[in-house]
This record gives C-alpha cells, structure tokens and sequence, in this order.
C-alpha cells in the first residue's frame, strides 16, 4: 500500500511543479521572448521581454502608452501591464522590455 501512495504523491508534486511557471503574471507561451496574443494581458517583471502587435496598451505607474509601427522596442518598468485588445491586428513583433 505504501508504494502506490508514494507514486501517486511523486506524481502529483511533479504535475504541481510543472505547472508553475517563471516571468511574470498571465496567459504567456513558453517562448523566449514571448509573443502576447489578441485579448492577452501579461504583469512585466524584470530583465523580461515579450511580443506584441501594433494596438497593444502598456500601462505603467499610471501612464498609459500604446504600441504603433512594425519592429519597435518599448521600455517599461516591472510591474508594467502588458494587454493587447482582441482588435489588435499584424504580426507581433513589437517589443516591451524591462531592464
């Protein structure tokens, strides 16, 4: 009996530490640098980078500033909430970054 208890408890921590994930806070692939999707929202963290459409909003420390153009790097700070709108059209590759 002890033997199929110890499986199933090894099962189970290994699940629980696989679903726990680094970076910051939301729906992220596992891409280096992550590329946000329509209707995303992603908590910056520091030395972190993501993709993102043109349309996508970064809000940081009250200020609100919205990614334009093709191929653009916006600086944030941690803490900085990444959300690109479900009308955000075009390829990804805007980046936000923190340092």
């Amino acid at each position: 009996m002890k033997k199929p208890l110890r499986f199933v408890l090894a099962l189970c921590f290994a699940a629980a530490v696989a679903a726990c994930g680094g970076g910051g806070h939301g729906s992220v692939p596992d891409s280096t640098p992550a590329v946000l999707t329509p209707g995303s929202s992603y908590t910056m963290v520091a030395n972190n980078s993501v993709l993102v459409p043109a349309g996508t909003t970064v809000t940081s420390n009250g200020n609100v500033v919205t990614v334009e153009g093709s191929n653009t790097t916006t600086n944030t700070s941690n803490g900085a909430v990444v959300y690109v709108p479900v009308t955000a059209t075009g390829e990804a590759n805007n980046t936000v970054t923190t340092q």
